[in-house]
């Protein structure tokens, strides 16, 4: 079934009439659907042209990527990510819930942020098997099919906790009123360092990481869109646009200005 809420948000500067960068995603079957957010595809075709660098503020979530010679299981990325694409290619991905990626190790995921690391560490195959199954077909349902043959040899029992964790990432996700741990702590009737230890062990990254990497997405989409600026960093909470140009340099790299302009 084809994946049908994203609008890349995320992904700065994303123009497939562009690039002739093309990603679609599907959902996973119903077994999976506590471990795993959505499968990821992505094909370009840059032949003729000059390499290709993509730009991501990562969504709160493990992946595993499988491209022909380099697959692994990666980490939330803390900072801006960069991926240079050139030639003819083609990648594989799985998004895990936020969360969900814990039920594979007993070590708190914040281990996990900002590395990379060989599949065959959490699962009981490795990258080459993988490769070979998943590119043997060019059909994404085939693909789909395959991945799942392969995660449903160890699948972790469902976790209330992961529950609990989407239901308020989802929230701050899709509520940009909450700006704060302390507004999380009051919607949630939680303590601040129950949020904090549950963000720490299970996604490995602060609620107020969460809030500030959705906070951008909206920023950089918006400012995308043409939006005023200084609406945008109203909008988002902030009381001045200084400290919302601030936050926004420290996260996308460059200023709402230069990022408008491309820069």
């Amino acid at each position: 079934m084809r994946y049908q809420v994203n609008p890349n948000r995320g992904i700065l500067h994303f123009d497939p009439a562009q690039t002739n960068v093309r990603i679609t995603r599907h959902l996973p079957s119903e077994q999976l659907r506590h471990l795993i957010q959505h499968y990821w595809f992505v094909e370009w075709n840059l032949e003729g042209q000059l390499p290709y660098t993509q730009e991501v503020l990562q969504h709160p979530g493990v992946n595993i990527v499988f491209e022909q010679g380099s697959s692994y299981v990666c980490g939330i990325e803390s900072r801006k990510a960069a991926y240079t694409l050139q030639g003819k290619g083609q990648i594989v991905g799985i998004l895990y819930r936020p969360g969900a990626f814990y039920g594979y190790t007993s070590e708190p995921m914040s281990e996990l942020v900002d590395r990379k690391v060989d599949i065959s560490r959490y699962f009981p195959f490795d990258a080459e098997t993988a490769e070979k199954g998943i590119f043997a077909s060019n059909r994404l349902e085939e693909r789909v099919a395959f991945i799942e043959g392969l995660l449903s040899i160890n699948i972790p029992e469902p976790d209330d906790k992961v529950d609990e964790l989407n239901k308020i990432v989802r929230a701050i996700m899709e509520d940009r009123s909450l700006t704060s741990v302390d507004l999380l702590v009051n919607r949630f009737n939680a303590s601040k360092r129950t949020l904090q230890r549950m963000f720490k062990q299970y996604l490995g990254v602060s609620p107020k990481w969460v809030i500030q990497r959705y906070r951008m997405h909206e920023a950089s989409e918006a400012i995308e869109n043409g939006a005023d600026i200084t609406t945008v960093a109203l909008e988002l909470g902030y009381f001045d646009q200084a400290h919302f140009s601030k936050d926004f340099k420290a996260i996308v790299g460059t200023s709402p200005h230069a990022y408008r302009r491309g820069d």
